[in-house]
């Protein structure tokens, strides 16, 4: 397949000058790099598993006024209040 490829002069460089460092005409540059890319693509790469795990104080806080209302409780003062 013949096609054509708009390529700005200073990429154009540096692709002449890759191509002439590993003795190859730009042509095949082009075509090797563009494999790897495509091969890069195609792999599968597996997702990383996020887990959290948690740990259960005893309390639970929905808002700021229920963790007040536990700490003035009695029964908080029967806990740990002083002897």
């Amino acid at each position: 397949m013949i096609t054509n490829l708009d390529i700005d002069d200073a990429l154009a460089a540096q692709l002449e000058s890759a191509a002439k460092a590993r003795g190859i005409c730009t042509r095949d540059f082009i075509r090797n790099a563009l494999r790897q890319a495509l091969t890069a693509a195609t792999q599968t790469v597996k997702p990383t598993r996020f887990v959290q795990r948690v740990h259960d104080f005893g309390i639970h806080i929905e808002t700021p006024w229920t963790l007040l209302a536990d700490i003035e409780g009695e029964e908080h003062f029967r806990k740990y209040g002083r002897k």
